[in-house]
């Protein structure tokens, strides 16, 4: 097995981590698929605590661990150049670069863009029917919102964790 063909087999976040700590490259941040109903108490309460933060955290520290067998979904082709400048679409249609299998998400639900001055990722609600969140806090359909890593994406009712490739890199760097 190659690390370039590490990725498409890789199907929980520790997998990912695995291949990463093995040599592959990712240069696109991941949503990690949060699924509440698997949490435990414990769980809840650190989920719920985060959905009322409106600043980073270090997210490695505090809950890295938590979701090693949760799944992901890399946010646009993994390419350092090809891309960046071009806004990757999230939503339930075939035409979204990201694809999310869940009524709640509308078809163009939101677009994520990359500021390569600042290196900061940005949401745009597209009008979304159920609404877009970051960390409980809503973007407004048209604004451009900034996500940072470790942050709670809620589409709709899916929700994800927002991972950059540089917190990826230390969550590999970090696992035993």
């Amino acid at each position: 097995m190659t690390a370039t063909t590490e990725i498409t087999e890789a199907r929980t976040l520790k997998e990912l981590l695995v291949s990463i700590r093995g040599g592959y490259v990712l240069h696109r941040p991941v949503l990690v698929e949060v699924d509440t109903r698997q949490r435990g108490e414990r769980g809840e309460q650190t989920f719920e605590r985060t959905m009322t933060l409106t600043e980073p955290v270090n997210w490695v520290e505090s809950h890295g661990r938590e979701y090693a067998n949760s799944k992901f979904i890399v946010l646009g082709p993994n390419t350092l150049h090809a891309g960046t400048d071009v806004p990757v679409t999230i939503g339930r249609s075939r035409r979204c670069d990201v694809r999310i299998e869940n009524d709640s998400v509308s078809k163009v639900h939101v677009s994520l863009t990359f500021d390569r001055a600042t290196g900061e990722y940005f949401l745009v609600d597209e009008n979304s029917r159920n609404g877009t969140f970051i960390n409980g806090a809503t973007v407004e359909p048209g604004a451009r919102a900034q996500v940072w890593s470790g942050a709670y994406v809620c589409f709709g009712d899916a929700i994800y964790v927002f991972l950059d490739p540089p917190t990826l890199r230390q969550l590999a760097r970090l696992m035993v």
